[in-house]
């Protein structure tokens, strides 16, 4: 067998690989969590390499640069697309902020008059805002609100925005493929865990499990007796939290 036919067999073999069991393996691996930066750039340098393994695999299978190209076209207009559709999602959404919210100098964010406790980042270009409702500011302490604060701030200084739009063009790039769903979810929880792990850096990592606790569960105080039901990417977050704070912490958590 030649070189080049040896090529061609192989190299669809190693796409199929890169595109199902490669992200599985990888949104589940455990070390994603203890470096969720490291993770990240894991993740951009996989969708890179599989996109450029498809095209090469696909121009040799072919015969044909052409082909490959229209793919390529075809891969670049559905993240403009993404980017686009997003865009004016984010800027709708400003016009409304503009209506409704109240800048404070003081904490730096967008204050909305609403009961419920949010705190969130919304991209805004190169001037990300970040929005709490006076239900968050009402409901936190001063310590948990530096913390919502800072990981809110991370997402907006490292344009977490940007890696989480990358990937859900990637889902729409193969919508066929789970593992496109599988990837976007695991690049999310990724910049969760780099935030939390800003947020533990300036407070520290029991007051931000405490932000993250009093958010979901809306009670002031103490959470004795709350019967607290979080989603599952929630509990993730509080028991990454809990596996790197003492082990007496965990215990006393009841995790």
């Amino acid at each position: 067998m030649s070189a080049e036919l040896a090529g061609r067999t192989l190299m669809p073999l190693v796409v199929v690989a890169l595109l199902w069991p490669v992200p599985v393996l990888l949104s589940r691996a455990r070390w994603t969590s203890r470096a969720p930066k490291a993770a990240a750039i894991t993740w951009v340098v996989y969708a890179l390499v599989t996109a450029y393994t498809l095209l090469l695999t696909l121009a040799f299978s072919a015969d044909s640069w052409a082909i490959a190209g229209l793919l390529l076209l075809w891969m670049l207009g559905r993240l403009l697309q993404t980017v686009y559709t997003l865009r004016g999602s984010q800027r709708r959404h400003q016009d409304a902020l503009a209506m409704v919210a109240i800048y404070d100098p003081e904490l730096r964010v967008h204050v909305v008059d609403d009961d419920r406790a949010l705190a969130y980042c919304l991209p805004n270009g190169a001037q990300p805002m970040v929005v709490v409702t006076r239900g968050c500011l009402e409901l936190a302490d001063d310590a948990e609100l530096r913390a919502i604060l800072a990981h809110e701030r991370s997402h907006a200084q490292n344009r977490h925005d940007l890696l989480v739009t990358g990937f859900l063009a990637w889902q729409r790039i193969f919508p066929f493929l789970p593992t496109s769903r599988v990837a976007a979810d695991a690049v999310c929880a990724v910049t969760e865990a780099w935030a939390d792990d800003a947020a533990a850096a300036h407070v520290s990592h029991d007051v931000t499990l405490r932000a993250i606790m009093r958010l979901g569960s809306g009670v002031p105080g103490g959470l004795d007796g709350v019967g607290w039901q979080p989603d599952p990417a929630t509990m993730a977050r509080v028991r990454r939290l809990l596996d790197q704070m003492p082990e007496r912490r965990r215990y006393a958590a009841g995790l």
